[in-house]
């Protein structure tokens, strides 16, 4: 059982070399985790646009729209500046 451990460490043979020709098995598992943290953002910021309390039909619509659009920026705005954001209800 530790041996096989230690090769799971030591070695890349654990991932078939024709499963990405070429690419070695870092970048496959970074490339990975990328995608992972990425899929969780957007998921996430998703259900966080239609709980927000903040907007209506409308603005959720837009919000959603905004990142399918742009699935990465997308969603860093949201977390970054939508959800606090002040929405102004008078009208001048």
């Amino acid at each position: 059982m530790i041996e096989t451990a230690r090769f799971l460490v030591v070695s890349d043979e654990w991932l078939p070399r024709e499963w990405m020709p070429g690419v070695t098995t870092s970048v496959a598992v970074v490339s990975a985790v990328v995608a992972a943290v990425v899929a969780i953002l957007f998921i996430s910021s998703l259900i966080s646009i239609l709980a927000s309390p903040r907007y209506t039909g409308g603005g959720k619509l837009l919000w959603i729209i905004g990142i399918f659009v742009f699935p990465i920026a997308g969603p860093l705005v949201w977390w970054l500046g939508g959800r606090k954001a002040r929405i102004r209800t008078d009208r001048v």
